[in-house]
């Protein structure tokens, strides 16, 4: 009988010290595909695209494949794609290069995205989300240079 408790002591203190699986982060609130609400776009409807998507995937070890797809009414679609890190170094982008081609990403806080955007080493425009607490609803103020040289902000309007 001792020598059953004496194995049983062993076995639980072994135990006890094992150490504890770490939690796992929660994943980003960014994280999947958003849909642009187009009617809150302050641009005329006719000058509207038909849709616009940004999907952010996580492909592991702190990288996130990013991807919007611009589709025209006549179903002509722009697609541009980034792998990036959240560190804030500018990485270039793929595909559709009109507006930008390259892009640098961080996030200050876990509802929070800014990201930078330029072509041909200048800045175009800097872009800050946030996700509502119950993740449904992402928020984008874009700021950009207007055609008279000011900054001027735009909000858009992003659910899933």
């Amino acid at each position: 009988m001792t020598m059953l408790l004496a194995i049983i002591a062993i076995l639980t203190a072994s135990a006890s010290g094992a150490p504890a699986a770490a939690p796992q982060p929660a994943p980003s609130p960014f994280i999947g595909l958003w849909k642009l609400d187009t009617e809150s776009m302050s641009i005329p409807a006719d000058a509207r695209p038909a849709s616009v998507t940004a999907e952010f995937a996580d492909a592991g070890a702190g990288v996130w494949n990013t991807t919007y797809v611009i589709t025209a009414k006549d179903g002509s679609a722009r697609r541009m794609t980034s792998r990036e890190r959240l560190d804030g170094n500018a990485v270039p982008i793929g595909g559709d290069q009109m507006d930008a081609d390259s892009v640098a990403m961080t996030s200050p806080a876990p509802n929070v995205l800014v990201m930078g955007l330029s072509k041909g080493g200048n800045l175009g425009s800097v872009r800050v989300y946030t996700v509502s607490a119950d993740g449904r609803e992402m928020t984008e103020s874009a700021t950009l240079i207007g055609p008279d040289g000011k900054p001027t902000v735009r909000r858009f309007r992003w659910v899933r």
